[in-house]
């Protein structure tokens, strides 16, 4: 582990606004590979960070965990965030292009699945603390709900949160995986979503039903809204990444019945 060196907190040049979470991390990443954070550099707070670069406290809690899942840096409970020796930082989620049309479909599938789980142990372990964090990110997606880069923001630390509310450290460390070639896709999705309604209304109810199972501990709906999200990432899959036949009941595996 590391010493925990500490000077001067580091400083962030101020990024543009557009694709701003992607422009922070590659930023952050550059510092890192650079040396201008050598291993062990604390980072300042998340209100520090914030200031500095111009941007939200959630985006650059969205940067900072991006980084988690990169294996770049490390948060240890009650002391900050530090980064790792380069031989520490081990793992790097894959990257998926858009042909990459049958690893997509596996994506979607890999987050349902996972967080169906996640969703079901979030309900019985819940804080009330965690609770209101989840509260507050589905207040932040109905305001936001015309804007595609805030909903964005605020969806993406909803998951992250939710899977800390599952107090399940092997569970967390897969949706901070799966989440980062997962956000290209979402942010598209999105985007068509807002072009063809008008808003993100439908993802944000899906979002408050989720919270509320996890509220009321039936984690049921919350599983069922899920399923609501992962259809439409399938629908946007096969009808904008084209390649193998859609996944429609004609074209079912007998692993896929097997597994229902």
């Amino acid at each position: 582990m590391t010493s925990g060196r500490r000077g001067p907190p580091p400083e962030l040049a101020r990024v543009r606004r557009v694709s701003v979470v992607d422009s922070l991390v590659e930023e952050m990443t550059r510092k890192i590979l650079g040396g201008d954070w050598p291993p062990g550099t604390a980072l300042p707070s998340l209100r520090h960070f914030a200031a500095s670069a111009g941007v939200s406290m959630l985006t650059v809690r969205e940067a900072v965990r991006t980084l988690q899942a990169r294996g770049w840096v490390e948060t240890r409970q009650g002391v900050g965030t530090f980064v790792l020796e380069p031989s520490a930082a081990r793992f790097v989620p894959w990257q998926l292009g858009a042909s990459d049309v049958a690893e997509y479909r596996e994506l979607v599938e890999a987050r349902e699945a996972v967080e169906s789980t996640v969703i079901e142990l979030a309900a019985r372990r819940r804080t009330a603390a965690e609770l209101a964090v989840l509260t507050d990110l589905v207040d932040r997606m109905a305001a936001a709900s015309t804007d595609r880069d805030r909903f964005l923001e605020a969806d993406a630390e909803f998951h992250v949160a939710l899977a800390e509310a599952a107090h399940n450290r092997i569970l967390l460390r897969s949706m901070l995986a799966i989440r980062v070639p997962l956000r290209r896709l979402m942010a598209d999705r999105l985007l068509e979503e807002l072009t063809e309604h008008g808003d993100l209304s439908r993802s944000w109810e899906d979002h408050r039903t989720i919270a509320s199972a996890v509220r009321t501990g039936t984690p049921e709906p919350g599983c069922a809204a899920l399923a609501r999200i992962a259809a439409r990432a399938w629908s946007y899959v096969d009808s904008t990444l084209p390649g193998l036949p859609s996944r429609g009941p004609g074209n079912r595996t007998p692993e896929d019945d097997a597994g229902r």
